[in-house]
């Protein structure tokens, strides 16, 4: 389980909510593995958890936009790798070649997180809030 701390926050309320959200969905699944979820569960918290950090990729980069921020061409090519990855890995389990398990969620657990710590602190940075 992932928790949310001030550490990760970038001083602007929506996309904090929006961090917190993906932890939360992250949580949903990790849950899920642990409670023995059926197949048909983990895909769909799998997807939620897909769907919606899509979402605030996008509602993030038009932050970025919207305030100049000059690393967001290389901050769009991060976010389509993790989105490409984590569809990839959907793909797989949809067909039954790739298992729903801990690595996983570690993968995506440590993607979010060092993702914020580093890459998103950078616009919140130059936005000057941290």
């Amino acid at each position: 389980m992932i928790e949310w701390t001030k550490d990760y926050s970038v001083n602007i309320d929506t996309l904090d909510q929006e961090h917190q959200s993906l932890f939360a969905a992250l949580n949903r699944f990790y849950e899920g593995l642990q409670k023995c979820a059926t197949n048909d569960n983990l895909e769909i918290l799998l997807t939620d958890l897909i769907k919606y950090a899509r979402i605030h990729f996008q509602n993030e980069e038009a932050f970025m936009e919207k305030i100049g921020f000059h690393g967001l061409e290389a901050h769009k090519k991060s976010h389509a790798a993790f989105a490409e990855q984590a569809a990839d890995y959907l793909h797989r389990y949809k067909k039954g070649t790739a298992p729903a398990s801990y690595e996983v969620t570690h993968f995506l657990m440590d993607w979010i997180t060092q993702h914020i710590k580093r890459e998103d602190m950078e616009y919140a940075k130059f936005a000057g809030k941290k």
